[in-house]
């Protein structure tokens, strides 16, 4: 089990760093993310993920390994040998159990450190790159096709450019911002803004002859119109003991969720022991659709559970545990029913 283990982590491992860096390299295209630091912010976030695929890597491993015992017939020697299903429990959590403690160490502490410095050094990078912030004499449109940004010179080391053109088109309305000054920053939360100094606003209705002008000395536009979610990148980067002395519903879920993973790892583990049964003479596959409906749906679970502790659904002192609970009366179950089947 641990050299399946070994080999399954780094094919997961793989897996998931090709789908970041696909999503980064389009960040860096858009100009949500320097260029420069697309591998350092992969590395930030594949930390995240490892919770989540040493977690997978401890079911899969366990139940393919188990399922070969089955489908080589040396299942029965085992049970002609006076052992029963149970006796694998102790040298699945002598290999599992050490895991568990990573992925809770990983969960608790070492992401949501790598979290905060991978939002630290994504604004730093967009700070200092003008390039991913707006290019000089080029006209550059956000994603949503519905802002335009211009400035004609720009100052690396003083952060702000002069001559700043802006567009927006929201509501049926064309508002054209020309500015003396303007320049980008990133918020703690995450989003990009453009500071505009000196400026004057023109807003009118598509096709419109009439025009509301507006002059103001300081003021600043949101670069994109981000997705709202449900737990903010400034809640994910917090540590676990300052989580766990807030009152708020977000922190809550946010302790909740990580507190989840390592308990999740440990579930799974023993119950890929009785999922991996299979009949030889069958050579269907049923108990490994039936393993990953349980994985998905103790994993989506999680996640929807988080989400209504977000927004106050369920109390705080109740958290996730009903999930757990039925999760673990669920593993008793089939070794309940594994044993019978060997009898």
């Amino acid at each position: 089990m641990t050299w399946v283990a070994f080999g399954l982590f780094v094919v997961l491992l793989v897996i998931v760093m090709t789908s970041q860096i696909v999503r980064l390299l389009g960040e860096a295209a858009v100009g949500t993310l320097a260029s420069s630091a697309v591998w350092a912010v992969m590395g930030f976030a594949a930390v995240r993920y490892f919770p989540i695929l040493f977690s997978l890597m401890l079911f899969i491993s366990i139940l393919s390994v188990l399922t070969r015992l089955w489908k080589d017939h040396e299942m029965v020697v085992w049970f002609a040998a006076g052992r029963s299903i149970r006796s694998f429990i102790p040298p699945v959590l002598q290999m599992g159990v050490p895991v568990v403690l990573l992925i809770a160490a990983l969960s608790l502490f070492v992401s949501p450190w790598a979290q905060l410095k991978g939002r630290e050094y994504r604004a730093a990078s967009l700070k200092n790159e003008e390039v991913s912030q707006v290019s000089p004499g080029i006209f550059r449109e956000s994603r949503g096709a519905d802002r335009v940004y211009f400035i004609e010179n720009f100052s690396g080391e003083g952060g702000q450019g002069e001559n700043v053109f802006v567009q927006i088109r929201q509501d049926g309305k064309i508002s054209t911002v020309l500015a003396n000054r303007g320049g980008m920053y990133v918020d703690d939360m995450g989003d990009r803004w453009m500071w505009l100094k000196d400026a004057t606003a023109y807003q009118a209705l598509a096709g419109s002859p009439q025009y509301d002008i507006l002059t103001f000395k300081e003021g600043r536009v949101r670069v994109e119109n981000p997705e709202q979610a449900v737990i903010n990148p400034g809640t994910e980067s917090m540590r676990s003991k300052d989580l766990w002395r807030s009152d708020v519903p977000q922190h809550q879920a946010e302790l909740a969720w990580r507190i989840a993973l390592p308990i999740q790892a440990f579930l799974l583990m023993l119950a890929a022991i009785p999922l991996a049964f299979t009949n030889p003479r069958g050579g269907k596959g049923y108990h490994m659709v039936i393993a990953a409906l349980l994985a998905f749906s103790y994993y989506n679970g999680i996640n929807v559970m988080q989400a209504w502790l977000a927004v106050g659904k369920i109390p705080p002192a109740v958290g996730m545990w009903p999930l757990h609970g039925a999760v673990a009366l669920l593993t008793m179950g089939l070794f309940w029913w594994r044993s019978r089947v060997r009898g």
